[in-house]
């Protein structure tokens, strides 16, 4: 109704009322009259057999039985009166005039001759049944009954019309008596009746008054609507088009056509609003008239300034290019100085590694894995030359690699855990049962936001605690929408500083640089990398009441299997829990109960030997007592008397605490107990420690990622079988070389076809496969491989590349490889390699002391990815052929750098020749093979210059970037001809 028009509505508001009370009105009139017709049959029955009954008494009293038919023949003359039938005192019928009354027998039978008046309905008629009494029928009188129903026998009462019409009438006439004798009893009543009368009454005429009085009330209602109608289209007429002409009027003026007026001879509001109509259009031309002398003005004013703007214009260009170079200048720099800080954490990596072959307590131990992995994660943060430049430059590419959700977690909340522990902060991660822990991500990129945001809320934060959460979202197909949360217990955000906290260079206050450090760009970075794992970021605080940051992220759920850590033997064990922190003995008892483990929270430490003897006494003894410690302190000074209580009475003490304090009590405590644990809890650090002291025959072995575990000791273990495939000959040399090494048996081939070969007759624990070959290369292999294994075992092939993109390396996950590594391979890289396939730790055969580079480096466990220059610094400068990096690349081996020097030598006309036949006749497959063998010989000798151009040439033909490829191939080329002149020089042999 809202969009209708004025004058629907007008019809509306005149027609709908009018319509509604006539048809009202009209039906309650009709039933009025249709009532009193009904009324009127009714009475007219009552009169008839009042006129005729005192005669009819007489006749029946004489016994003048031959008289009866004259007097039905004169009540049939009444009105309406269709049948009569007089039935004498024996039941039998006397006289009848008139058709068989309705209904017929079959359909209606009189079961009983009332000795009472009885009216019955029928459809078509109404029939009368009285009885003559053998006294005076003026002494008799009318009583009600009930109203009968039509097609039966029972009574019919007077309808109120008849009450008032007739009662006074009929008085005395009809018996007051309401029984109605049975047949079995006529013969008892028939001296008291001299008969009965039965008369109908026909429904035709009363029929056909009511359908005329219908059709005369509707034909009177359809006339006053038509005169109704006739006068709202005239009403609607005489508001309607005014307005129409008002709305053109409108229109016109809007057109611009400023002259019109309106004239519509109305009065009233109409004239009124025509009058201000007028008013507004000469309003309207004036005003157009004024504007347009302004315009004109503008116009003048904006013409002397044209030439002041394109003044601005050139100095704005001017601007943009000193800006651009600027740019320039700070990405050189940001370049030079991540390498800069390159040179000494590579120092610091290398350094580690080699301390982390030494022999080490668990505390050094802890020590340096969490440097080792600070320094990786801080290396790989500083190879990206600062993500924020890559964000503004829109080059930001994703990894996609498996994850274990759970192990980036606790790696990061590891790498923090001094500053938590500095503070007195306690860390605890929840990761709620339905989260799966399989992903394809970039986990660098997880592990980066979660670092920012777990150290700013220890940032921030002076007392409690720093708890981190994960929980699914929602799944879609093989999608799953994690959400992670860190919350705190520090100074909070109003709404204010909520609004800019993920902006760029941007903190709380003024204050909060010079109270804790920092530049503002780690929560804007982290937005911009949630970003583009499609998810989203926000926080929930409170001034002075901490703060939530969370995070989703949109990945891939891994389906593959994964071996699951083996906690079935620790099922059904009985273990105290007792911690000074209840959300982070709530996270300890979660993953108890994970482990089906009947758990006993102990509320005082000092209880903790009363509760081990009750619950020996109760039949359900404790086999071990976990004590969690705050960082802030220990809960008693006799901590160390009550671990010895408790190895008194035969249970095992497992304390969490705080590893980085070196307070005297808490060494005593940490020789005292069973294990001695860091905070944060992990998961396989806890799992290990707990099979350790439930199961007897426990034989330790790594459970998930090997950086984290404790280590088989080699003795105990034996040599896994490695076979080795790569049409590399120095490659292959070297691979074996450095397998050997670690006391590994090793097996190698040269191609995928023999590799086929001898996986069909010997069992093999690794399979390192190199991608492109002769015969048949890596990926077809390992399909091969794929078809011919059972279900029962699946060996691990993990892929071994020179370059590969990002879309190769997912390429190769799913054709049924486990892993990747990329060229060069150094020993640390293939001790964890197998280690995460296998679960075995390997160590290397004792060797001589390698000499040290320039600046005192030892280059023996360094990962010689981080010390090969990426390709921003290798330059001209570089040398031709790197004596030093040669060996690091042997892993310290002079014998094996020279041949694998002299290998790569002995090539290069035969590559060059290869290249350049292929690149003049443009086969890119067969030079993209040549090339790639030709780079992945590099990876393993001191030659950066020509592994440079290899690299370049290799990455322009995978992206069919043919217009550059023709320089990459001249360099390519051309440094191949160098060193073939720098043998000549140095072995002309």
């Amino acid at each position: 109704m809202f969009h209708w028009g004025l004058k629907t509505k007008v019809l509306l508001l005149t027609l709908v009322p009018t319509l509604i009370i006539a048809v009202l009105l009209g039906s309650f009139f009709i039933n009025v009259r249709l009532d009193e017709l009904d009324n009127t049959v009714k009475d007219r029955g009552y009169l008839t057999v009042q006129k005729f009954l005192p005669v009819i008494h007489r006749q029946l009293t004489d016994g003048n039985i031959d008289s009866l038919q004259s007097i039905t023949n004169r009540m049939l003359e009444e009105d309406d009166v269709r049948a009569v039938s007089i039935i004498g005192n024996t039941g039998y019928n006397l006289s009848h005039s008139g058709p068989t009354m309705w209904p017929k027998s079959e359909d209606y039978v009189l079961y009983s001759l009332p000795n009472t008046p009885q009216i019955h309905t029928t459809s078509n008629s109404l029939r009368f049944v009285v009885p003559v009494q053998r006294v005076d029928p003026l002494g008799l009188r009318l009583m009600p009954h009930s109203h009968p129903s039509t097609l039966t026998n029972s009574s019919s009462p007077l309808p109120n019309s008849a009450k008032t019409t007739t009662s006074e009438k009929t008085k005395g006439i009809l018996s007051s008596d309401t029984t109605t004798p049975s047949l079995d009893s006529f013969e008892k009543d028939k001296n008291q009746f001299l008969g009965w009368v039965e008369l109908e009454i026909s429904f035709v005429n009363t029929t056909l008054k009511k359908y005329q009085l219908i059709f005369a009330s509707g034909l009177i209602i359809l006339i006053g609507l038509l005169i109704n109608a006739f006068l709202a289209l005239r009403m609607s007429r005489d508001v309607t088009e005014p307005l129409l002409e008002i709305i053109s009027a409108v229109g016109r003026i809007k057109d611009g056509q400023l002259d019109t007026r309106v004239h519509t001879r109305s009065a009233g509001e109409l004239h009124a609003l025509e009058t201000g109509i007028n008013t507004m259009a000469k309003a309207l031309k004036d005003g157009n008239e004024e504007l347009q002398q302004s315009v004109d003005q503008a116009t003048e004013d904006l013409l002397e300034t044209l030439e002041t703007i394109e003044i601005q214009n050139i100095e704005l260009d001017l601007a943009r290019k000193e800006a651009l170079e600027a740019s320039r200048i700070k990405s050189e720099f940001l370049a030079n100085m991540s390498h800069e800080i390159r040179t000494p954490l590579n120092g610091i990596v290398g350094f580690t590694n080699l301390l982390l072959k030494t022999a080490l307590n668990s505390r050094q131990y802890d020590y340096l894995d969490t440097i080792h992995k600070s320094s990786e994660s801080l290396l790989a943060i500083i190879n990206d030359v600062l993500d924020f430049s890559k964000i503004e430059a829109g080059k930001l590419v994703l990894d996609h690699v498996p994850i274990n959700l759970r192990e980036v977690i606790e790696e990061v909340l590891t790498m923090l855990a001094p500053l938590a522990h500095d503070k007195h902060l306690e860390q605890v991660s929840l990761v709620y049962s339905d989260v799966p822990l399989h992903y394809i991500g970039d986990p660098l990129r997880i592990k980066q936001i979660l670092i920012n945001l777990v150290n700013n809320a220890i940032k921030f934060t002076e007392s409690g605690n720093i708890i981190l959460r994960v929980m699914l979202e929602r799944t879609m197909g093989h999608q799953a929408v994690v959400k992670i949360s860190v919350t705190d217990t520090g100074i909070g955000l109003s709404e204010e500083d909520q609004r800019a906290i993920f902006s760029a260079f941007s903190q709380a206050d003024t204050s909060t640089a010079r109270r804790f450090g920092g530049t503002g760009l780690g929560l804007v970075i982290s937005k911009h990398l949630v970003e583009h794992m499609k998810g989203e970021i926000g926080l929930e605080s409170e001034l002075g009441k901490g703060s939530t940051f969370w995070f989703t992220a949109r990945l891939d759920v891994n389906t593959r299997a994964f071996p699951t850590p083996d906690f079935y033997s620790l099922q059904g064990s009985r273990v105290g829990l007792y911690d000074t922190n209840p959300i982070a003995k709530l996270a300890v008892k979660n993953l108890l109960e994970i482990w089906q483990i009947d758990v006993k929270e102990i509320e005082y430490i000092e209880e903790a030997s009363a509760e081990i003897e009750n619950a020996r006494l109760e039949g359900k003894p404790l086999d071990c007592i976990i004590i969690g410690l705050h960082p802030s302190k220990i809960p008693s000074s006799n901590l160390p008397g009550i671990l010895d209580n408790i190895e008194q009475l035969n249970c095992k003490a497992l304390v969490l605490a705080n590893t980085s304090d070196q307070a005297p009590v808490q060494i005593e405590i940490e020789r005292k107990a069973y294990a001695y644990l860091a905070k944060p809890v992990c998961y396989n650090k806890l799992l290990n420690a707990l099979t350790s002291a439930l199961v007897s025959d426990f034989n330790e072995k790594l459970l998930g990622t090997p950086d984290e575990l404790p280590l088989i000791p080699p003795q105990q273990q034996s040599p896994p079988t490695i076979l080795a495939v790569d049409d590399n000959p120095a490659n292959l040399k070297l691979i074996c070389a450095l397998l050997e090494d670690l006391n590994v048996n090793v097996y190698s081939c040269n191609n995928g076809q023999k590799a086929l070969n001898m996986v069909e007759t010997e069992m093999f624990d690794l399979i390192l496969m190199d991608i492109q070959m002769p015969i048949m290369d890596g990926v077809e292999t390992t399909q091969h491989i794929r078809k011919k294994e059972n279900t029962q075992r699946r060996t691990p092939i993990v892929a071994v590349t020179a370059h590969a993109l990002s879309s190769e390396k997912q390429n190769l996950l799913r054709s049924g490889m486990d892993d990747y590594i990329t060229k060069p391979i150094n020993e640390l890289q293939l001790k964890h390699i197998i280690q995460k396939w296998t679960g075995i730790h390997l160590t290397s055969r004792p060797r001589e002391p390698l000499r040290l580079d320039p600046v005192g480096i030892d280059p023996v466990g360094i990962d010689p990815q981080q010390t090969i220059p990426p390709r921003s610094t290798v330059s001209n400068k570089s040398p031709l052929v790197d004596r030093q990096e040669c060996l690091t690349l042997a892993n310290g081996k002079q014998d094996l750098a020279d041949d694998m020097l002299n290998m790569l030598l002995a090539g290069l006309n035969e590559d060059k020749t290869a290249i350049q036949t292929a690149y003049e006749c443009k086969d890119y497959e067969l030079m993209l093979e040549k090339v790639h063998r030709l780079h992945g010989a590099t990876k393993y000798v001191g030659v950066p210059l020509l592994r440079q151009a290899a690299h370049n040439t290799e990455t322009l033909i995978k992206k069919a970037q043919f217009v550059a490829l023709e320089e990459a191939t001249k360099q390519l080329l051309k440094q191949i001809d160098k060193l073939t002149q720098w043998r000549e020089e140095h072995h002309p042999t």
